[in-house]
C-alpha cells in the first residue's frame, strides 16, 4: 500500500511539474552586412550577440547570441532566441556582431544597435567595419572615447571637449577663449551616417552638429550643410590616449520615480538612467513628486537644473553617473520623453524634399510637393511637384541609380520649371546617405544636390 501511495505520489508532481508556466521564448531579427568591397573567406564566422547594456561602467550582461559558421559573404541574416523574462522594460539593451576568420577578427560593429526596450524594435541591420591590423588599416575605435581640439572662432578659439560613449550617448563641452563665462555643456545621442562618413550628434540644439570621420582616431567639423569648411584653419578633434570623463551642468528634463526612500531618473536627450543624489534640491523634487504621484513608484516628466556626476553609490566599489539636482523647476505628470532619435531607412519611407540644387523648395497650392517613396521591390514613386513620378532604382552600399525615370505630363499653374530640374538631378545622382531623418543624395563629384526630410505618416 505504501508502495503504491509513493507511486501515486510521485506520478502527481510529475504532472504538476509538466503544468508549470514555461518562460516565453522570443528573438530578435535583422541583418549584419559592411560596404566595403573585400570579399570575405568562405568559411568566416560570424557571432552576433544579444546584451543588457543597462549598467554604467560594467560590463555587458549577455542574454542571448548566434555563431554562424561559413558564413560566406554578406548580408548576413540572423535570428537570436532569448528568455522574456530575462528583459526588464526599464533596460537598454543592444545588438553586437564579430566577423571572423578562424581566430582573427575582420569586421565588428562600432556603434550602438538598440532593440527590444525603450521604442526599438525586435530587428535591426547590423553595420561591420573593417578591423585595423598590423596592414594599418581603420578599425573601430574602442569606446567611450574622449576627442578634443581647438576650434576657430571669432576670438581666440573654442576649446572642445567630446566624450562617445558605447551606449549611443554623447557629452559636449565647449570653452570659449578669452572669455570667462562658464562652460557650455550639450548631450545627446550620436548617429553614424548611412555610409559611416559622418558622426551626427543629436542634442538640445537646434541644429545637430556634424563631423566628419578621418580614421579612427579624429574627427573633422563640417558645416551645417555637411560640408566641408574651406579653410586652413584646423578643424579637427583628435582621439585622446585616455577617457576623459565629463561632469555636465546644465536644463535637464526626464521621468523620475521615487520609490523605497530612493529616487531614479532617466533623461530624455540620452536615455540615461541614473540615482538621485541626496543633496541641492533633492527635497523640492521629492516634496513636488509625492504630491503629483498617483501611484508609488510611477515615472512622471520633471524639469531641473542639475549636475550629471560621479558620486559613490550605495552598493559598489566605483563611482557611477549620478544626478545632482541644483534647482528644481517642475513635475509635469502628463508629460513623458520623445521617442529617441533613430536612422531611418531608405526604403518604405515618405521623403520631402527640402532642397534642390542649392536652393530652397517652393511648395504650390493645390499640388502635391515634391517627394520620393523607395519600395522595396526596386521601384521609386513619387511626385516632381507638378506631376506623378515614377521609375526604377538599385541600390549598392552607397551607391544608388535610377532607370526609367518619367512623369505624368499635366501642365500645372505653378512648379513646372522645377518640377523639370527635380527631374534632371535625378539622372546625375551616383550615391545616397542617411542623415538621421534626412536623406542626401549626391552626384559623381560628390557633392549634395538633393536632400529630403523623413515624414511620419499616420
Amino acid at each position: 500500500m505504501k508502495v503504491l501511495l509513493s507511486v501515486f505520489i510521485v506520478v502527481v508532481l510529475a504532472g504538476c511539474a509538466s503544468l508549470a508556466p514555461e518562460s516565453e521564448t522570443a528573438r530578435v531579427t535583422g541583418e549584419a552586412l559592411y560596404l566595403e568591397r573585400i570579399a570575405a573567406p568562405p568559411e568566416a564566422r560570424l557571432e552576433v550577440v544579444l546584451e543588457d547594456i543597462s549598467i554604467a561602467d560594467a560590463p555587458a550582461k549577455r542574454i542571448g547570441e548566434v555563431t554562424i559558421r561559413e558564413a560566406g559573404q554578406p548580408p548576413y541574416p540572423f535570428t537570436i532566441e532569448y528568455d522574456e523574462e530575462q528583459i526588464d522594460p526599464r533596460h537598454t539593451y543592444r545588438l553586437a556582431a564579430r566577423l571572423y576568420d578562424g581566430e582573427k577578427l575582420l569586421f565588428a560593429t562600432d556603434e550602438i544597435h538598440q532593440v527590444i526596450t525603450r521604442g526599438f524594435p525586435s530587428d535591426a541591420t547590423l553595420r561591420l567595419r573593417p578591423v585595423r591590423g598590423d596592414d594599418g588599416k581603420d578599425r573601430p575605435s574602442s569606446l567611450p572615447a574622449t576627442f578634443s581640439g581647438t576650434l576657430p572662432s571669432a576670438g581666440p578659439g573654442i576649446d572642445l571637449h567630446l566624450n562617445l560613449l558605447p551606449d549611443g550617448v554623447y557629452m559636449l563641452r565647449e570653452v570659449y577663449r578669452g572669455r570667462d563665462g562658464e562652460p557650455i555643456f550639450d548631450i545627446g545621442r550620436y548617429l553614424h551616417s548611412s555610409d559611416g562618413r559622418e558622426v551626427i550628434l543629436h542634442g538640445g540644439r537646434e541644429a545637430p552638429k556634424r563631423f566628419e570621420r578621418l580614421g579612427p582616431d579624429e574627427l573633422r567639423l563640417l558645416d551645417m550643410d555637411g560640408q566641408r569648411i574651406e579653410s586652413e584653419l584646423n578643424y579637427s578633434l583628435a582621439r585622446q590616449p585616455t577617457f576623459e570623463e565629463l561632469e555636465p551642468r546644465l536644463l535637464l528634463r526626464g521621468q523620475y520615480r521615487y520609490l523605497a526612500g530612493a529616487g531614479r531618473f532617466r533623461e530624455c536627450l540620452t536615455g540615461l538612467e541614473m540615482p538621485v543624489a541626496t543633496e541641492g534640491d533633492n527635497r523640492a523634487l521629492e516634496e513636488a513628486y509625492l504630491d503629483a504621484q498617483g501611484e508609488p513608484g510611477e515615472e512622471m516628466m520633471i524639469s531641473l537644473e542639475g549636475q550629471l556626476a560621479q558620486r559613490m553609490p550605495m552598493e559598489g566599489p566605483d563611482p557611477v553617473r549620478t544626478l545632482v539636482p541644483e534647482r528644481f523647476i517642475g513635475v509635469w505628470p502628463e508629460q513623458s520623453c520623445p521617442s529617441p532619435i533613430q536612422l531611418a531607412t531608405l526604403q518604405n519611407t515618405y521623403w520631402r524634399l527640402t532642397l534642390l540644387g542649392s536652393e530652397g523648395v517652393q511648395r504650390a497650392q493645390n499640388q502635391r510637393e515634391p517627394h520620393l517613396v523607395f519600395h522595396e521591390d526596386g521601384r521609386v514613386a513619387g511626385s516632381d511637384g507638378c506631376n506623378a513620378l515614377a521609375g526604377s532604382y538599385k541600390t549598392e552600399g552607397p551607391e544608388v541609380t535610377f532607370s526609367r525615370l518619367a512623369s505624368t505630363r499635366k501642365a500645372c499653374l505653378e512648379g513646372m520649371e522645377q518640377a523639370q530640374q527635380f527631374l534632371d538631378i535625378l539622372n546625375d545622382i551616383s550615391s545616397y546617405r542617411i542623415i538621421g531623418q534626412h536623406l542626401e543624395m549626391l552626384d559623381g563629384s560628390g557633392d549634395v544636390r538633393l536632400r529630403f526630410e523623413r515624414v511620419a505618416l499616420y
